[in-house]
């Protein structure tokens, strides 16, 4: 992240390109960026000192380390036992969590195979619960000779279905 420069950036484009040579898994990769950043870094920009680095103190010397910058931030959020890398893993359960199919995941996160994709992705309690409740609303669409809740009290027999009736 830190040899990210403004030429990397493309904000224009909306990308941030990750080097081979800085990726864990030695494979370059574009990751797009979504409006929030684009505009943080647009802000940034016009502020910023002529110097192609991103993260660069006000001089232009750029950060050897954000060790310091993070920590501070992590405690002035009041949280707890939280490093750089659980950023990674909070990126991924957010996209799983609104329904990101896992290859786009396993390609923004830049892992070789899903496995490892599924190790980051983490589900809360309600989006399981959440998932669960989505068979609610398909009982509509169940076939008659598989009762539901809604079929069953309207009669005391499930309704069989005749397969001689049934096209072919």
């Amino acid at each position: 992240m830190l040899s990210l420069s403004w030429e990397d950036d493309a904000y224009r484009r909306r990308l941030i390109t990750v080097r081979a040579a800085y990726a864990k898994n030695g494979e370059s990769r574009s990751v797009p960026m979504n409006k929030t950043l684009t505009d943080t870094l647009r802000v940034v920009k016009m502020t910023a000192l002529l110097t192609d680095n991103i993260f660069c103190n006000q001089r232009g010397v750029p950060y050897r380390s954000l060790c310091t910058a993070f920590e501070q931030a992590v405690r002035k959020a009041g949280l707890a036992n939280f490093a750089f890398h659980d950023l990674r893993h909070t990126l991924a359960s957010r996209l799983v969590m609104n329904g990101v199919d896992l290859p786009t995941m396993q390609e923004l996160l830049g892992h070789k195979s899903i496995a490892m994709t599924l190790r980051y992705t983490h589900f809360s309690s309600d989006d399981k619960q959440c998932a669960v409740s989505t068979l609610e609303y398909s009982g509509e669409k169940v076939p008659a000779i598989f009762p539901t809740a809604a079929t069953t009290q309207s009669s005391t027999r499930p309704q069989v279905l005749d397969l001689a009736t049934v096209p072919r």
